[in-house]
């Protein structure tokens, strides 16, 4: 009988810290998928961006505002990871296709 309530609370103990690593699993997982869907959206702001051909550095900084609007909206929701993940995936992804584009928007974007 000793046993039993040994092994009954053995197997209580394993439950509850199953269910604690999945918790964090799915926390990891959200995480992770929240943001490479900031890194999609900073891929697809940049395709559209790469086939449009601007005038003027004004033009190319109004252009740009667009992209800082959504940028803005993860730094001003706390989302450091998010933002940087956006940020980062934008100019890499002009930078493959424009190189001389990318050039020009680190040169003109605020930081």
């Amino acid at each position: 009988m000793k046993h039993l309530l040994t092994i009954i609370a053995l197997v209580l103990v394993l439950a509850a810290c199953s269910k604690n690593g999945t918790k964090e699993t799915e926390k990891t997982e959200a995480t992770t998928a929240e943001i490479e869907a900031a890194m999609m959206e900073g891929r697809n702001m940049a395709r559209d961006f790469v086939g449009k051909q601007f005038a003027d550095s004004l033009q190319l900084s109004s252009q740009l505002l667009e992209v800082s609007v959504k940028r803005g909206e993860y730094a001003a929701a706390g989302r450091k990871d998010e933002c940087a993940a956006f940020d980062s995936a934008f100019i890499s992804t002009v930078r493959a296709v424009r190189p001389g584009l990318a050039e020009e928007i680190e040169r003109v974007r605020p930081q």
